[in-house]
């Protein structure tokens, strides 16, 4: 019996059976990106037959993501903060911190007095961070810089998707000479090498570069704090970047070390992890 009722029914049990969490939306997601059809649809048009044909694509789908391959991944899609991107296994997924990062950002932006004119966002990525703050601030100029440059024509491609204006750089925040900086925001690899090896088989189908910050986790973060001082020379009047508990004394120290005279927060993202540090003039 191959109508679209009985078929989702089967499916999504498919994905409870290897612990999918949230197996009904993704279900109905996998079955709209396989048919072609909305999500509308899918749930609403119990009846429609469905072909061989067409059932062998919704299973050969589907094997994607009981492999564990990243919903994202399979759809090369995610909205982020209202939006479409591109995403693809060359970048992160985004994921609700880093819609947090944006909005803290915003927020600090909005009420502050500091005007500064030039964004740059290290390890850009697919490029969500500066495009989605393009729309919101347009008469910033922007920069994403990513060492990778399989991630680059990700961004390149969602820049042209979203009609931005984004000077993008293929270099590693090491290296760059890029300077007169005002804003620096990052969500850089963070997760300790020893620790990459206990991630969950989905994250662990995500890009190592973007994910393993060294053997204390804030290798690139300090990266970024020593071309603040060398190169932009500590031009910037605000620093925001995304890290987790595990990297909090590191990061701490080093930006006690690297910013003795500036006002600096750590910020709890909305379940109450510590996510983010700040670093702004006092």
């Amino acid at each position: 019996m191959n109508n679209l009722g009985h078929i989702r029914k089967i499916y999504k049990k498919k994905l409870d059976d290897v612990g999918i969490t949230d197996s009904y939306q993704e279900s109905i997601a996998l079955l709209s990106f396989s048919l072609g059809i909305s999500d509308l649809k899918i749930i609403s048009e119990n009846n429609l037959s469905i072909s061989d044909n067409e059932l062998k694509r919704i299973d050969l789908i589907f094997s994607k993501r009981l492999s564990k391959i990243p919903l994202a991944y399979i759809t090369n899609e995610k909205i982020f903060n209202r939006y479409k991107f591109y995403v693809n296994e060359n970048v992160l997924i985004p994921r609700f911190e880093t819609e947090e990062l944006v909005d803290n950002f915003l927020k600090f932006y909005r009420n502050s007095k500091t005007k500064g004119k030039r964004l740059i966002d290290i390890g850009t990525g697919s490029g969500i961070i500066p495009i989605i703050l393009q729309k919101e601030l347009p008469t910033l100029e922007y920069f994403g810089i990513e060492i990778s440059l399989s991630a680059i024509k990700v961004a390149k491609r969602n820049i042209y998707l979203h009609k931005s204006k984004i000077n993008l750089l293929n270099e590693s925040i090491k290296e760059s000479k890029i300077a007169s900086i005002d804003f620096v925001l990052s969500n850089p690899p963070y997760i300790k090498s020893n620790i990459l090896k206990n991630l969950s088989h989905e994250v662990k189908n995500e890009p190592k570069i973007a994910l393993d910050g060294g053997k204390n986790g804030a290798r690139v973060i300090k990266e970024i704090f020593e071309w603040e001082q060398n190169i932009n020379k500590n031009n910037a009047v605000y620093l925001l970047l995304e890290i987790d508990e595990e990297i909090y004394k590191i990061t701490k120290k080093l930006a006690e070390k690297f910013y003795p005279n500036n006002k600096i927060e750590f910020i709890e993202d909305m379940n109450k992890n510590l996510r983010f540090i700040s670093i702004s003039e006092n």
